[in-house]
């Protein structure tokens, strides 16, 4: 079972999805899970700052308040106390004397107003007198701005010990409605003509300078309740009625409903201050708070990403362009382009290797080539060696049969022409001008006449320079003497045309009426180049020649034309440049002579 598991190949995966991957899970799922743990502890982090941040504005607040009660418990003592400002009150009642109690009642306002001025946080300090046989309260100090009003029993907030405070409620001063705390003291003096309370309140709209509007941008709400749980003062009075029952639009708002998030602190006297925060924008600021961070945090993910693809371009780029290169030197198209390096240490070792290789795959390729010309050359050298004296064999066998059947004058004619052809045929040089290949027919043409009645023409075109175009030699004498042999008869039309093409190529047409030739034939001969006797030692000598001067620049082909006549074709480079270097040499030498 274990073989047979360790024989199965695992299944290839490319480069850029192996990268993917790592960074996938090595990296974004790791950093993503640590992100999620961080958000959650973040969270609970925020969830106690808010809570925190919110008990200490409560507790600021409830200390605010309590510290301006006890600053008016303070200066109501004052006012009461023996050897204080209200230390001969008593006098004022005593007193028949107009002008006595006046005096005495700018000695009480001097006192009353140096306190005041000393304590802005509290105002409107009045001492009240109710008579036992009166109803209605009466202002002793008349320069205070109160009213002279006792205060209302709904606004009753707490006891301490001696004093009574009351409210919020709307100030009794003349100078404005505001709202305000205010304290009443009984008098411990003159009970027997009646009862004389001090009355106090804080200063002018100090009290709504203790509420703030709003705690880290949520709309909270300020609420007192007063001992006997009468709702006092409210923020927002559209949300809790005055003097309203707390407990029950406590449990309403926030337990039943969840509008709200109530958090509440008790104070000396039993009065007790509460804070309400609406529930989603508690949680908003929590979450507002983890979502910064979240956002920052995904930022850096972005960069991280950014940086990520930036570091994949610059490795996969190369290493795709590098993978190109490699196909193209595995295909054949492109062996000696040079890979690029990719400046990553251990690609670049390789890089450097496999340079090192192609460049003796390259020297390897450049001796192969070396050796394919050499045994090319030593072919056509073979097959010239057998050509030559085949060409002579039939040329002599001509003379033969003309000989025994008639002497004539023609014959010096003859073996001139003979002479002329096999100087020509028999040079050692591989290369001639296409006007002596012509010439060199032309002689060939003079011999077979005299066995066969043939029609010869040649038309060299307009364009005379192109007679002095290189060619292979005795490549023109093979096309002619097939179409003389593989005629039919006796009697034929054979003729060369040679024209300029358009593109630039020479095109040499060698035309006979005889036998229908067959195209495939030189097909044959241009694919098997190995076995030279197979298809006629002419026409492979033809093919061999024209590949070893021009290689693939050469075309060769063969049709039968509707008017009767066999056309084999042959298109050659025209290197115009190489003639015009030819003629300046020639005339250069010549007119040195």
């Amino acid at each position: 079972m274990f073989k047979e598991w360790k024989g199965k190949k695992r299944s290839a995966k490319s480069f850029s999805r192996r990268i993917i991957k790592v960074w996938i899970f090595g990296i974004a799922v790791p950093l993503l899970i640590v992100e999620a743990l961080i958000l959650w502890q973040f969270y609970r982090i925020n969830h106690n700052d808010v809570d925190k941040e919110i008990e200490n504005s409560l507790n600021m607040v409830s200390n605010n308040i309590s510290v301006l009660m006890k600053s008016m418990n303070s200066i109501s003592w004052l006012l009461e106390a023996d050897g204080t400002v209200g230390k001969n009150l008593h006098l004022y009642f005593e007193e028949e004397n107009t002008v006595k109690k006046g005096d005495l009642l700018i000695y009480l306002q001097e006192q009353i107003a140096n306190y005041e001025v000393a304590n802005p946080s509290i105002g409107n300090l009045t001492y009240i007198f109710l008579s036992k046989d009166r109803k209605m309260p009466e202002k002793i100090n008349q320069s205070s701005l109160a009213n002279g009003e006792l205060p209302e029993e709904k606004d009753y907030l707490c006891k301490w010990k001696n004093v009574t405070f009351y409210g919020p409620h709307p100030s009794k001063s003349k100078a404005g409605s505001y709202p305000c705390l205010s304290l009443l003291r009984s008098y411990k003096i003159d009970q027997k003509r009646g009862n004389i309370y001090i009355y106090l309140e804080s200063g002018y709209k100090y009290f709504q300078k203790l509420i703030p509007e709003g705690i880290m941008g949520m709309d909270t709400v300020f609420l007192i309740e007063s001992e006997n749980g009468a709702t006092m003062y409210c923020s927002d009075e559209n949300l809790v009625p005055l003097y309203s029952r707390t407990d029950d639009y406590l449990n309403n708002l926030t337990v039943n409903t969840h509008r709200y998030k109530a958090y509440e602190k008790t104070e000396e006297g039993g009065w007790k201050i509460h804070l309400w925060v609406p529930v989603k924008e508690y949680y908003r600021q929590i979450y507002g708070m983890a979502l910064n961070f979240g956002f920052v945090t995904i930022l850096a993910v972005i960069v991280c990403i950014f940086v990520s693809i930036i570091q994949w371009r610059s490795i996969y780029r190369p290493f795709t362009r590098f993978e190109k290169k490699l196909q193209l030197i595995a295909s054949d198209n492109d062996v000696e382009t040079k890979v690029e390096q990719m400046n990553i240490q251990e690609f670049d070792d390789s890089f450097a290797l496999l340079e090192k290789m192609k460049k003796n795959i390259l020297l390897l390729l450049n001796r192969v080539q070396i050796e394919e010309k050499r045994r090319s050359e030593l072919e056509i050298k073979e097959v010239l060696g057998k050509i030559n004296p085949h060409f002579l064999y039939n040329t002599l066998d001509t003379l033969k049969w003309y000989a025994a059947g008639k002497s004539d004058k023609e014959m010096v004619h003859f073996i001139t022409a003979l002479n002329r052809l096999l100087l020509y045929n028999m040079s050692k040089t591989t290369e001639t001008t296409l006007k002596s290949e012509l010439d060199a027919v032309n002689a060939y043409i003079v011999l077979q006449k005299l066995k066969y009645d043939i029609d010869f023409q040649v038309d060299t075109g307009k364009h005379k320079e192109i007679l002095q175009a290189d060619m292979p030699r005795f490549v023109l004498q093979p096309l002619v003497e097939n179409a003389i042999l593989h005629s039919g008869s006796n009697r034929g039309k054979i003729g060369i045309e040679v024209e300029l093409l358009a593109n630039g190529k020479i095109a040499i047409l060698v035309k006979n009426d005889g036998i229908p030739i067959n195209p495939e034939k030189i097909k044959e001969v241009l694919l098997q180049k190995n076995d030279i006797s197979s298809n006629g030692i002419g026409l492979q000598y033809v093919v061999r020649m024209l590949e070893n001067r021009f290689g693939d620049e050469f075309e060769l082909k063969a049709e039968r034309t509707e008017d009767g006549m066999n056309v084999v074709e042959i298109r050659i480079p025209f290197e115009a440049e190489e003639i015009v270097k030819k003629s300046d040499t020639f005339g250069e030498g010549a007119s040195g002579k």
